[in-house]
């Protein structure tokens, strides 16, 4: 079975936002725990853990912590330069197919 993928820097900016956030607005985790009917070492493992989450408990911890998800997602990631995608790869395989059986008529 393949590993998980967990982007850990990124998962730790979220953290520190929602943790940030928490303390600044007073909402404990115990108030986190409530609003989202989550367990509280489940809402403790979202704000303060290093293991992977979903998007749909963070958006309840959003909801609970009365924060849009914009201003926790509002970071830059680094894009990784990648080939180019399998359309582009296709077309370009294609059209050198296409020029090469020309020359054989």
């Amino acid at each position: 079975m393949p590993n998980q993928y967990i982007d850990k820097e990124s998962l730790k900016i979220i953290r520190d936002k929602l943790w940030a956030i928490s303390n600044k607005t007073g909402i404990t985790l115990e108030d986190i725990q409530d609003r989202t009917r989550f367990s509280y070492s489940q809402v403790y493992r979202i704000l303060r853990g290093n293991g992977n989450t979903s998007v749909s408990n963070i958006i309840a911890v959003c909801k609970a912590l009365e924060t849009q998800p914009a201003v926790i997602f509002d970071f830059v990631i680094t894009i990784p330069k990648y080939d180019p995608v399998r359309k582009m790869l296709k077309s370009k395989a294609t059209s050198r197919a296409g020029n090469s059986s020309s020359h054989l008529l």
